[in-house]
Protein backbone atom coordinates (compact mmCIF):
# COMPACT_ATOMS: atom_id res chain seq x y z
CA UNK A 1 0.00 0.00 0.00
CA UNK A 2 1.34 3.27 -0.67
CA UNK A 3 0.24 6.36 1.41
CA UNK A 4 0.20 9.99 -0.91
CA UNK A 5 1.14 13.04 0.50
CA UNK A 6 0.03 16.74 0.26
CA UNK A 7 2.30 18.67 -1.37
CA UNK A 8 2.98 22.64 -2.65
CA UNK A 9 3.70 23.40 -6.24
CA UNK A 10 7.11 25.67 -5.93
CA UNK A 11 8.24 25.52 -9.67
CA UNK A 12 6.89 24.23 -13.39
CA UNK A 13 9.12 23.19 -15.65
CA UNK A 14 7.23 21.56 -18.87
CA UNK A 15 5.32 18.51 -17.43
CA UNK A 16 7.41 18.91 -14.19
CA UNK A 17 6.96 20.85 -11.33
CA UNK A 18 8.87 20.65 -8.21
CA UNK A 19 6.89 20.46 -5.08
CA UNK A 20 7.69 20.73 -1.20
CA UNK A 21 5.94 19.40 1.87
CA UNK A 22 5.91 17.60 4.99
CA UNK A 23 9.61 18.39 5.02
CA UNK A 24 10.45 16.87 1.30
CA UNK A 25 10.88 18.46 -1.99
CA UNK A 26 10.59 16.33 -4.99
CA UNK A 27 9.77 16.44 -8.89
CA UNK A 28 6.68 15.00 -9.76
CA UNK A 29 5.04 14.30 -13.06
CA UNK A 30 1.80 16.82 -13.82
CA UNK A 31 0.77 14.84 -16.76
CA UNK A 32 -2.32 13.89 -14.99
CA UNK A 33 -3.61 17.35 -13.93
CA UNK A 34 -4.09 19.86 -15.91
CA UNK A 35 -2.24 22.85 -15.40
CA UNK A 36 -0.64 23.33 -12.07
CA UNK A 37 0.40 26.60 -11.11
CA UNK A 38 3.23 27.66 -8.08
CA UNK A 39 1.17 28.03 -4.60
CA UNK A 40 -1.44 25.06 -5.60
CA UNK A 41 -1.46 22.17 -3.79
CA UNK A 42 -1.53 18.56 -5.19
CA UNK A 43 -1.43 14.84 -4.06
CA UNK A 44 1.66 13.27 -4.47
CA UNK A 45 2.30 9.60 -4.88
CA UNK A 46 5.15 8.01 -6.32
CA UNK A 47 6.52 10.85 -8.19
CA UNK A 48 3.49 11.69 -10.02
CA UNK A 49 1.01 14.66 -8.85
CA UNK A 50 -2.48 12.56 -9.00
CA UNK A 51 -5.09 15.83 -7.96
CA UNK A 52 -5.04 18.94 -6.42
CA UNK A 53 -5.51 19.88 -3.39
CA UNK A 54 -7.56 22.89 -1.98
CA UNK A 55 -5.30 24.23 0.98
CA UNK A 56 -7.61 22.82 3.92
CA UNK A 57 -7.82 19.03 2.21
CA UNK A 58 -4.10 19.15 2.27
CA UNK A 59 -4.15 20.48 5.85
CA UNK A 60 -6.68 17.66 6.73
CA UNK A 61 -4.36 14.99 5.17
CA UNK A 62 -1.15 16.78 6.85
CA UNK A 63 -3.02 16.17 9.96
CA UNK A 64 -3.98 12.68 9.62
CA UNK A 65 -0.78 11.74 9.03
CA UNK A 66 0.72 13.16 12.09
CA UNK A 67 -1.83 11.38 14.02
CA UNK A 68 -0.58 7.94 12.21
CA UNK A 69 2.75 8.73 12.91
CA UNK A 70 1.60 9.57 16.84
CA UNK A 71 -0.21 5.88 16.98
CA UNK A 72 2.82 4.27 15.63
CA UNK A 73 4.98 6.56 18.20
CA UNK A 74 2.46 4.94 20.72
CA UNK A 75 0.17 7.59 21.87
CA UNK A 76 -3.07 6.73 22.59
CA UNK A 77 -5.18 9.48 22.11
CA UNK A 78 -5.07 10.98 18.51
CA UNK A 79 -8.98 12.41 18.71
CA UNK A 80 -6.75 15.93 18.07
CA UNK A 81 -5.62 14.21 14.76
CA UNK A 82 -9.09 13.33 13.76
CA UNK A 83 -11.43 16.20 14.42
CA UNK A 84 -13.83 15.31 11.68
CA UNK A 85 -14.17 11.35 13.20
CA UNK A 86 -13.95 11.82 16.62
CA UNK A 87 -16.45 11.04 18.99
CA UNK A 88 -17.20 13.94 21.75
CA UNK A 89 -16.09 12.82 25.36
Amino acid sequence: MCLGIPMQVVEVDGAFAWCEGRGRRERLNTLLLEEVTPGEWVYAVLGHAREKLTPQRAAEIDLALDGLAAAMQGEANLDAYFPDIARPR
